[in-house]
């Protein structure tokens, strides 16, 4: 029986992972009540320091101290409604715990309204606030899920020729490992992918280079000829948001058909099926870094704008921006092979995601009670702060921080229990 993957639980075994076991794995509900309390209250505050500047903050604080219990308190009764500290077996608890959270900010804006009225108050502190929020409940509930092993039955710690594969993969720690061992074939997906892109080609490399700069040349005639627009370095800071928003915008088209389009590598291959989403990631990743390489220092000699200290942040906010992606892609590819529309309805979404997203427009530019919402566009933070590090030259603002953090982390955290709740059915639907 060697090499034969089983996935058992044990008797008695009152918890269960995603794609095994016959029970839901359950967070105790009051500690998860405790730190959801912890979270809104910290969150609410939060907002309104995100929404506010220093001196404006001052004059909402007290607001939005009043406040913070309502808040909280429609939270966790929403929370506890829509069952959320219920198991974590199904995917499903991830809109229940979304659901409940926008319910729970409804139900305190409508308490605030009543009770308070809107003097003083901030919507879209609100509307941040029940965004940040869901974030942050999502993660700790799929770092909990995550961090939770499959327990291997008795019958089966002691036997060599029973090696339970599904478990090794349950976890982060497990999957990040089964990427690291297989780490060859993902460096060769990308080489083979570099490969069959540029082979037969007498330019190779440079045809990469060619659609930024056709880009640039009609963005700098629509904007700067014909819109008149005369703002200084214009075609530098859209290049440095178009750049990013290429590399995301890529990797999330082509993450659509990593599992389906690679059905009969899947059933004849026993391989971490989160390779191939990754893998397409990591290819635009590469087209990016040649891109960005030739084009940085080509644009700060043409428009005289030196290096500052701010530069050192870019490797950090790259970082954010590939764990962002990664996240989106492995969601992509859950949902593609369940739902076949997620490629069409994925082009309408980019096509909404570019306008609200400022590349062709600074985000000083967008009206100051708007700029927050604006962060909110998932490449927003990432796009700004490469304005801010090599065209502005200054130190992103807390904002961005915040906004690229969460962002990273939300994404990866949904889009790994997507990918790993749903990865031994992906053959069935194949």
């Amino acid at each position: 029986m060697t090499g034969v993957a089983r996935t058992r639980t044990a008797q008695g075994d009152d918890s269960r992972v995603p794609g095994g076991g016959d029970r839901e794995l359950r967070p105790g509900w009051l500690l998860g009540a405790a730190l959801d309390a912890a979270l809104a209250a910290a969150i609410h505050l939060l907002s309104y320091r995100l929404r506010f500047d220093a001196d404006q903050f001052a004059t909402f604080f007290p607001s939005a101290l009043s406040t913070a219990p309502v808040v909280v308190a429609c939270q966790l009764i929403m929370l506890l409604v829509f069952r959320g500290y219920a198991g974590l077996g199904e995917v499903r608890w991830v809109l229940r715990v979304a659901a409940a959270i926008v319910a729970g900010t409804l139900l305190a804006s409508g308490i605030v309204w009543l009770t308070h009225g809107f003097e003083g108050i901030s919507r879209s502190a609100f509307a941040l606030d029940a965004v940040l929020l869901s974030i942050a409940a999502l993660t700790w509930r799929g770092l909990w899920l995550l961090s939770h092993r499959r327990r291997v039955p008795p019958e089966l710690r002691d036997d060599p020729q029973l090696v339970d594969r599904a478990a090794e993969l349950t976890t982060v720690k497990g999957a990040l490992v089964s990427l690291y061992r297989y780490r060859e074939l993902l460096k060769n997906l990308v080489f083979k992918e570099l490969k069959l892109k540029y082979r037969g080609s007498v330019f190779g490399f440079l045809w990469s280079l060619a659609n930024p700069l056709l880009m640039m040349v009609v963005y700098t005639i629509a904007f700067t000829v014909i819109l008149r627009v005369r703002s200084e370095g214009f075609v530098f800071s859209l290049m440095l948001g178009l750049l990013s928003w290429t590399f995301f915008a890529n990797s999330a088209a082509l993450s659509t058909g990593a599992i389906v389009d690679n059905a009969g590598l899947l059933k004849s291959v026993l391989f971490p099926r989160a390779i191939l989403p990754i893998g397409t990631v990591l290819f635009n990743l590469a087209q990016y870094l040649l891109t960005v390489s030739v084009f940085l220092p080509a644009m700060m000699l043409w428009y005289r704008v030196p290096p500052s200290d701010a530069i050192l942040l870019f490797p950090l906010f790259l970082l954010l921006q590939l764990v962002f992606t990664i996240g989106v892609a492995l969601t992509l590819a859950t949902a593609t092979a369940f739902f076949r529309d997620v490629r069409h309805l994925l082009e309408v979404a980019l096509a909404v995601l570019f306008w609200t997203t400022p590349i062709v427009y600074e985000l000083g530019q967008v009206p100051e009670r708007l700029q927050k919402l604006i962060l909110l566009s998932p490449v927003t933070p990432f796009v700004v702060a490469y304005q801010q590090i090599f065209y502005h030259r200054a130190w992103p603002e807390p904002a961005v921080y915040v906004m690229a953090i969460t962002h990273a982390t939300g994404a990866f955290v949904v889009g790994t229990l997507l990918f790993l709740g749903f990865e031994d059915r992906f053959t069935e639907q194949l």
